[in-house]
């Protein structure tokens, strides 16, 4: 895998001119006026129950101070400022130390299609998918020497950006000065990125490359890269581990089973996915398999450790977690392939002698009231959640007080299905999905669990469109992110709110965007012990994804906007200021003939070839041609790159 900085990504300051900024937000005006961007206002977060910066196993995600494990998000908010990713390709940093008040201090294209990123100090190490053409060429809108800005300030094309044999790119870019961010290090990526973690001053990159790629191995494998990001500027690689798969492309794992999901502590990496073998229909070898990597080196060193089987593929980040030197493990045959799987779910316990030596303890089966296929699991402490689904949706708690011999309590039968469970204490909180629910197809549910022998559901709360029959289109589509993700998005916080982002939408025959107020937005939901209230629906621009707490507010980031709501009332929208950061694209409905795409969901060809549109829900905002058209000309009129940049929309 490449290190140096073979192809060097560049970073293009965007100007954006009032004429494109009153064509792309429908209330620009609403944002504050130029700020020097230095206050050092507290950001106030104020979640508890899943930051994107912080673990999200509970147990398995763990460190010590010395090395911590912190997680990538699309945003950060520190210091006054809030940091963002658009999947249009722009890094945005804009000052929120002031309620009612938006202002941006600087904004960058990045190359290809922005994933996640860290914020250290004044250095973010940033990720982006699609940086690299098929050719090894930059995927960038313009050449660019040390930090020199040239060039029409147009971004890469979307097509480029999500070619699948496209590289990535890891890059550490300066934002001390918003005005004129600088790229100080810079590393091509063969493959795609699929996840990653920080542990103390190293990254653990884990990418997918599917042997068609640039830069990529002969055989389908997901790769472990370490980095050493103790001094991002001088950022460099130390190793790396490559996972082959022997799976029988083309059979029921598809094109998927070399993709692998991953968990930290940190002294292991668990990297989990697929068996080697075919899938063997429910009377064979096991379906999973669990690599675990020593990363106790804090020089970034990775160790092969043992190599698992499990009873089904590991599918998801959730189906595995470490508690007191105990792995467990929950999965399925047939879980992810098949509509219903093949058998019961099974729980599995390894004792962990050491990183290299894992003994299996106990094992049982889940009894199941009819087939079901595996959707969603939860560890939390002495227990485990697990979702199932034909036509009702089981949720099964099992007591692992015992590990050696875990045990099947209380099940709560109820209609959709659960995609992610966040427990607190004896109530649990489902984000979950019901397509016959013609209050909408996406819901919050709340389970008193303090009896493990009968849960409960105190209650539940709808909202969203009812555009799809499909569930799998509604967790690739409506979703803001996938399983292994969605804590970043689904947010509960400490004084019982509960924030929702979701995209509205509809099918198209044609790839065309379109944002005609197509319902997404931000919903929000209170929380008190034994009740949920729905509340207002915070109308966002573009296909909302992260909802966060700031100065007694509420920041809506989506792919095109920044928006902030006084929420002191939460049954009306009070819009206080919006910005816009990026452009508001179609996204293609993900299909792969009928093969699993991501989480447990099976893939249908119902909407195959046709194309989404994105959300836009109080505010406008033009097509990409406008965007872009507004970039060139502020160019045009600047006509050089300024050392400060203060812009408002």
């Amino acid at each position: 895998m490449p290190s140096s900085n073979r192809f060097a990504l560049s970073l293009l300051p965007v100007v954006f001119a009032a004429a494109a900024s009153a064509a792309c937000a429908a209330d620009s005006s609403e944002s504050s006026a130029f700020s020097d961007g230095r206050s050092s206002g507290d950001s106030n977060n104020g979640s508890t129950a899943n930051p994107g910066s912080s673990s999200g196993n509970a147990g398995a995600e763990n460190g010590s101070a010395e090395r911590a494990v912190a997680e990538a998000d699309v945003v950060q908010l520190e210091g006054g400022r809030l940091y963002a990713m658009s999947r249009s390709g722009t890094l945005s940093i804009i000052d929120v130390s002031r309620p009612g008040r938006l202002a941006m201090l600087g904004q960058a294209y990045l190359p290809g299609e922005p994933f996640e990123m860290y914020l250290r100090g004044d250095l973010l190490v940033v990720m982006a998918n699609g940086a690299y053409t098929v050719t090894g060429q930059q995927n960038e809108p313009s050449r660019a020497d040390q930090g020199e800005t040239r060039g029409s300030g147009a971004p890469a094309s979307s097509a480029t950006r999500t070619s699948p044999d496209a590289g990535a790119g890891v890059l550490v870019v300066d934002v001390k000065d918003p005005g004129l961010m600088q790229r100080v290090a810079t590393f091509a990526v063969p493959g795609e990125i699929a996840d990653s973690r920080i542990v103390g001053d190293i990254l653990y990159l884990a990418t997918y490359e599917n042997a068609s790629c640039y830069g990529c191995g002969a055989r389908p494998r997901t790769m472990v890269t370490s980095f050493d990001v103790s001094s991002p500027a001088a950022m460099r690689q130390v190793d790396h581990v490559a996972f082959e798969s022997g799976a029988q492309y083309g059979s029921s794992w598809g094109s998927t089973g070399f993709k692998r999901s991953i968990v930290a502590t940190n002294e292991r990496l668990y990297v989990g996915g697929h068996g080697e073998l075919a899938p063997s229909y429910g009377s064979g070898p096991n379906e999973g398999v669990i690599d675990v990597l020593d990363i106790t080196d804090p020089l970034g060193k990775l160790g092969r450790g043992a190599h698992i089987e499990t009873t089904g593929a590991i599918l998801s980040r959730w189906q595995m977690d470490e508690k007191d030197g105990v792995l467990r493990v929950i999965s399925q045959r047939g879980a992810g392939y098949t509509a219903n799987g093949f058998g019961s779910p099974e729980v599995q316990t390894f004792h962990i002698w050491n990183t290299r030596s894992l003994q299996a303890m106990g094992k049982t089966s889940l009894s199941l009231p009819r087939q079901e296929s595996l959707k969603s699991v939860r560890f939390d402490g002495e227990r485990a959640y697990a979702i199932t689904f034909e036509q009702t949706d089981p949720l099964f708690i099992i007591d692992l007080s015992n590990e050696a011999a875990p045990k099947q309590r209380g099940e709560l039968h109820m209609p959709g299905w659960v995609f992610h469970l966040e427990p607190h204490g004896d109530r649990v909180l489902g984000l979950g999905l019901d397509r016959t629910d013609p209050k909408g197809h996406l819901n919050v549910s709340l389970f008193d669990v303090a009896d493990m022998d009968k849960p409960t559901m105190l209650g539940r709360v709808a909202f969203g469109s009812t555009a799809f029959n499909n569930d799998q289109n509604i967790t690739a589509y409506e979703m803001p992110e996938d399983q292994d993700r969605i804590q970043k998005a689904f947010r509960i916080f400490e004084d019982g709110l509960v924030a929702v982002p979701f995209s509205g939408g509809s099918t198209s025959g044609s790839g065309a965007s379109s944002c005609a107020g197509l319902g997404g937005g931000v919903q929000l939901i209170d929380w008190s012990q034994d009740s949920l209230a729905k509340r207002v629906l915070l109308p966002v621009a573009g296909n909302p994804r992260r909802a966060l707490r700031n100065q007694g507010e509420l920041l809506a980031v989506s792919d095109s906007n920044v928006t902030s709501f006084d929420i002191a009332r939460r049954d009306v929208a009070l819009k206080t200021a919006d910005l816009v950061i990026g452009s508001c694209e179609a996204r293609p409905i993900p299909t792969n003939n009928g093969f699993p795409t991501n989480g447990f969901d099976a893939v249908d060809d119902e909407y195959h070839g046709h194309s989404l549109h994105c959300a836009a829900a109080g505010a406008g905002i033009g097509a990409r041609g406008s965007l872009w058209a507004g970039a060139a000309l502020g160019l045009a009129v600047i006509g050089v790159a300024v050392r400060r940049r203060r812009r408002n929309g």
